[in-house]
C-alpha cells in the first residue's frame, strides 16, 4: 500500500477520532458547567461518583476510537477477521504494542498513525481530567 495513501488515511482516523473525543469533552464541560456537580455544597460521594460516571463515558469514548482504528484496518485488508484488527489497535493505541501482532510492511505507517491517534486522545483525556482536579480542588480549598 502506497505509504501516502496510508498517511492520508492515518490522518482522517485521527480527525474522525479527534473530533468525537473533543465532541464528548465539550458536551461533558457543557453540562457539568450546567447543573454545578462539583459546587461547595454537593457531598462528596456526589462528587466521588460524578467523575466516576466521567471517566466511564472518557472510555467509552476510547473504546469507540479503538472500534474505529479497527474497522480502518479491516477495511483495507491489513489483517483479518475481527480479533486482530481489534487486539492490535487496542495494543497500538494504547502504545503498549506487544509486537506478537504486527502489520506486514505495506501497513507500518497505518499502524503508527493509530499510536499517534492514542497518544493525541490520552492527553486530551489527561488535560480534560486534571482540569478538572484542579477546579475541584481548588474550589475545595476556598
Amino acid at each position: 500500500m502506497l505509504v501516502l495513501f496510508q498517511i492520508i488515511l492515518g490522518s482522517a482516523v485521527l480527525l474522525i477520532c479527534a473530533m468525537l473525543h473533543i465532541l464528548v469533552i465539550a458536551r461533558m464541560i457543557r453540562h457539568l458547567r450546567t447543573h454545578e456537580y462539583f459546587s461547595p455544597d454537593r457531598s462528596t460521594r456526589y462528587q466521588i461518583v460524578t467523575v466516576c460516571l466521567l471517566f466511564l463515558v472518557l472510555l467509552g469514548s476510547h473504546t469507540v476510537q479503538i472500534y474505529i482504528c479497527a474497522f480502518s484496518l479491516w477495511v483495507i485488508g491489513a489483517l483479518p477477521g475481527y480479533e486482530a484488527p481489534i487486539y492490535y489497535s487496542l495494543v497500538t493505541y494504547t502504545t503498549v504494542g506487544y509486537g506478537d501482532v504486527v502489520l506486514s510492511p505495506g501497513y507500518r505507517i497505518k499502524g503508527a498513525m493509530i499510536s499517534v491517534t492514542g497518544i493525541l486522545m490520552f492527553g486530551m483525556t489527561t488535560a480534560f481530567v486534571v482540569g478538572l482536579f484542579s477546579r475541584i480542588l481548588g474550589e475545595k480549598e476556598v
